[in-house]
């Protein structure tokens, strides 16, 4: 089961993440610097999370091809434990899946999102993520707030066609307006406040907030009307995002040309022309952006290095 063993992968790394945490210290490394000159921690949370998610995963489904944000570090030396009576129950989910070649499935996990703010005990923007990508194109998506305490909002998943969590049915949607509410990273929020002031102007509502998968989520759920980004992204940030505002009639494309995301294994690993997600009139906002920074975003682009401003 596909979508059964996505959502428990998300669940045992949040796991992880939670037990770290509750360690009276952890270890703080940094992968180095992101274009902002901010330092890019990575702590033992994001190991032993992409450990259990990894195996988790390469255990189920032999030889399928799993793509995360950290690289395998002594994964023989995570305990896994049977936590099958503390996760969800996976018959809730009444989908009759429908199960592809794997050779063309790719599986996108980020082990723990919003890393920087873990360190800073602002708990709330963690997320693990799933995402499952057939052909390149994101089907399935599972986010996880291992830290929300309220059981019906701490797991949202989707399966583009086929169903949606409960709490992802019946939600509100901002309509667009001349003023929207644009949600932009906290860490690295770059040139994208002028970005939007410039296309929206001064009096736009602007969200500073960390963590992907938790912008994702806001959007998701109603509380803004569009997630805008400009400097580089992994694609492991954001394919579960995508592919949940996807389930929901959304749309995510590069902000620059307006393309679909494509996240095939072979491809580059780094979103480099911008994004924009929205889950109604995404038309509407690509044209604000082109027709009013079009020239501005050009120049951004070309001066974004592939490995830096990383969510």
């Amino acid at each position: 089961m596909l979508l059964a063993a996505a959502i428990r992968a998300a669940q045992l790394g949040g796991y992880q993440v939670v037990s770290v945490h509750d360690q009276i210290t952890f270890d703080i490394e940094s992968k180095g610097k992101t274009k902002e000159g901010e330092n890019d921690p990575v702590t033992a949370a994001d190991y032993k999370s992409h450990c259990a998610m990894y195996k988790s995963l390469t255990e189920a489904f032999p030889g399928i091809t799993v793509i995360s944000e950290e690289e395998s570090k002594d994964c023989d030396k995570v305990i896994m434990p049977d936590l099958t009576n503390s996760f969800s129950n996976f018959e809730e989910y009444d989908i009759d899946e429908v199960f592809e070649d794997i050779k063309d499935i790719t599986i996108w996990i980020d082990p723990l999102d919003a890393t920087k703010e873990f360190t800073e005990n602002l708990l709330h923007y963690v997320t693990t993520m799933v995402c499952i990508a057939v052909n390149g194109v994101p089907t399935i998506g599972v986010i996880y707030k291992p830290f929300e305490t309220r059981k019906d909002h701490s797991l949202y998943w989707t399966w583009v066609g086929y169903g949606v969590s409960k709490n992802l049915q019946n939600l509100p949607m901002l309509e667009t307006t001349e003023l929207p509410i644009v949600i932009v990273s906290r860490s690295h929020a770059g040139q994208v406040s002028d970005a939007v002031e410039a296309a929206f102007g001064k009096n736009v509502q602007i969200v500073s907030a960390a963590g992907a998968g938790y912008k994702f989520l806001e959007l998701a759920v109603g509380n803004v009307s569009a997630y805008v980004h400009t400097t580089a992204i992994k694609k492991w940030d954001i394919c579960s995002g995508t592919t949940i505002i996807k389930a929901l009639g959304g749309r995510t494309t590069s902000l620059f040309d307006g393309k679909n995301i494509n996240f095939d294994p072979d491809g580059s690993k780094v979103l480099t022309s911008g994004l924009l997600s929205t889950r109604t009139d995404h038309f509407w906002y690509l044209k604000k952006f082109s027709k009013k920074i079009g020239s501005l975003l050009t120049r951004w682009m070309r001066t974004v290095p592939e490995n830096n401003g990383l969510e």
